[in-house]
């Protein structure tokens, strides 16, 4: 697979929270068309108009990575607003965080990051093909919008 398109990393930041990213999740809360439209377009690597599960995992993974501002493996609250810091909007980052802290430490564990990144693969395939869509993911963000 192809890396991340220029600018791509930064990019995905804005919008996975926990992804996040979660990507596609609440680490879209705030975000607008156009950065939904840019996070499309750098996690669909090969260029084929839909993001497959493992480019979801990819970009997740990378999004994690950049938040993960000491490299130990977790996510604070901190960390995460430091890389979203007049990006993002909406849910704070401990908010964030809450959405996919399965162990409620209050922390954003890689495994959490991308279990939860995962499930929202999967609440956003609205068709159930294996496929994010564009539409798909700004319909998702939109769910998940109508939601705070």
């Amino acid at each position: 697979m192809r890396s991340m398109k220029r600018g791509g990393v930064g990019r995905l930041a804005v919008g996975v929270a926990a992804g996040g990213v979660l990507l596609a999740s609440s680490a879209f809360a705030g975000a607008d068309s156009a950065q939904i439209a840019e996070t499309f377009a750098a996690m669909d690597t090969n260029q084929d108009g839909k993001i497959s599960p493992d480019e979801h995992a990819v970009g997740a993974k990378m999004m994690f990575d950049r938040m993960d501002g000491n490299r130990d493996g977790q996510v604070t609250a901190a960390e995460m607003q430091a890389v979203h810091a007049g990006k993002a909007k909406g849910m704070s980052a401990g908010d964030k965080i809450k959405v996919v802290d399965s162990n409620v430490d209050g922390v954003l564990s890689a495994d959490e990051h991308a279990e939860g990144a995962k499930r929202m693969f999967h609440l956003m395939d609205s068709d159930k093909d294996g496929y994010l869509t564009k539409s798909e993911m700004e319909a998702g963000h939109k769910k998940m919008m109508e939601r705070k």
